[in-house]
C-alpha cells in the first residue's frame, strides 16, 4: 500500500482525504517530504482533526470560503491560488468547513522520519517551534512548493540530491519565518487533544513497562521535546506522573481487600514488593500494608 499524508481523527491515524490524490510522490523517485495534490469539493466539513505531523498546504486553483475552528482559534479566509496553511504537528483539535467552489491543494507532510534523515537532531528544532498559519499569502513559500510539485510531476529528473535540497530549503524557510522565539518554546504545553491521547494511553497501560520513546511516539515528538512539554503541562516528569497514577490505582485495588500487596505490585508493573512499598510510602506517607489494614 502506498504511503499517504495522514492526520489524526477520533484517535485514528487516517489519510487527510478519503479519495486517492490526483498526484502523489509516494510511488516516484522523489526523496523529499511526502507530497500530494487533491481536489476539495464544496460543502465538505472535516470535524475533529489533530496533527501528528506538520502539514503545509498551498491552494493552486479554484476559490472557496474556508472556516477553521478549534484549538488554534477561529478564523475564516477565502482560499484561492497562492493561499497557504501551516498546521504544525503539535496542533490540537481542528474543524475545517468548506463552502463555495471546489479548490485544489498541494500538501506536503514534514514527517519526523524524513526530517531526521535530512536534518538529524536539528529536525526537532524545525517543526517543534512552528506557529499555525491559516490562509496567509507567502509567494516565496508558494514558489518553493510549486517547484517540488513540478519535480514530482516530471518524474523527479533532478534525482535525490535535488529533492533533498528542495526539502531542506523548505524546512529552513519555515523555521526562519514561522518559528516561535526560543523563550516562548520553553513555555509551550500539550494541546487538549495531546493531553487526552497521552493520558488515555498511560491509564490503559499502567502495569506495563512504558518507555519515554513509546510515549513520545504517540505525538510524533522527540523524547526530549515530549519531556519538556509534559513537565510544562503537568508540573512533573512523565516517570513521576506514571508512579503517581500507579499509586492511585494501587490504593483502589488494596481497598477492595481482594489482592495482596505483592499481587498489586506485580499488577501495576513495579519491579518487586519492596520497590512498590518504597514508592507508595514516599507518595502517601504510609506503607501499602498499613493502608490496606486501615481500609
Amino acid at each position: 500500500m502506498l504511503a499517504r499524508i495522514t492526520g489524526v481523527m477520533d484517535g485514528q491515524i487516517i489519510p487527510i482525504t478519503p479519495d486517492p490524490p490526483a498526484l502523489s510522490s509516494a510511488a516516484s523517485r522523489w526523496s523529499g517530504f511526502l507530497l500530494e495534490d487533491f481536489l476539495i469539493s464544496a460543502g465538505r466539513d472535516e470535524i475533529g482533526w489533530s496533527w501528528h505531523t506538520t502539514h503545509v498546504g498551498v491552494c493552486t486553483s479554484g476559490s472557496s470560503l474556508i472556516k477553521v475552528r478549534g484549538d488554534m482559534g477561529h478564523t475564516s479566509y477565502v482560499a484561492q491560488a497562492g493561499s497557504v496553511c501551516i498546521f504544525p504537528r503539535r496542533s490540537g483539535r481542528t474543524n475545517i468547513y468548506h463552502s463555495g467552489g471546489g479548490v485544489r491543494f498541494t500538501v506536503l507532510e514534514l514527517d519526523s522520519r524524513c526530517l531526521h534523515r535530512l536534518l538529524r537532531d536539528d529536525g526537532e528544532e524545525v517543526t517543534s517551534a512552528l506557529t499555525p498559519q491559516i490562509g496567509i499569502d507567502d509567494p516565496p513559500l508558494t514558489a518553493l512548493v510549486a517547484s517540488m510539485r513540478t519535480e514530482v510531476e516530471q518524474g523527479c529528473p533532478g534525482g535525490p540530491l535535488y529533492g533533498e535540497s528542495l526539502s531542506l530549503a523548505l524546512a529552513a524557510y519555515l523555521s526562519a519565518h514561522y518559528a516561535a522565539p526560543r523563550a516562548e518554546r520553553l513555555q509551550q504545553r500539550f494541546t487538549r487533544e495531546q493531553i487526552r491521547l497521552v493520558l488515555d494511553f498511560i491509564h490503559a497501560h499502567l502495569g506495563e513497562n512504558l518507555s519515554l520513546v513509546e510515549l513520545a511516539d504517540l505525538l510524533d515528538l522527540s523524547p526530549h521535546y515530549f519531556s519538556l512539554l509534559f513537565k510544562n503541562t503537568f508540573g512533573v516528569s512523565p516517570h513521576h506522573y506514571l508512579l503517581r497514577e500507579r499509586v492511585t490505582e494501587s490504593r483502589r485495588l488494596l481497598a477492595t481487600q481482594r489482592m495482596s500487596v505483592s499481587e498489586v505490585a506485580m499488577t501495576l508493573g513495579f519491579t518487586d514488593q519492596s520497590h512498590f512499598t518504597q514508592v507508595f510510602r514516599k507518595i502517601t506517607g504510609t506503607t501499602p500494608k498499613r493502608y490496606q489494614r486501615s481500609c
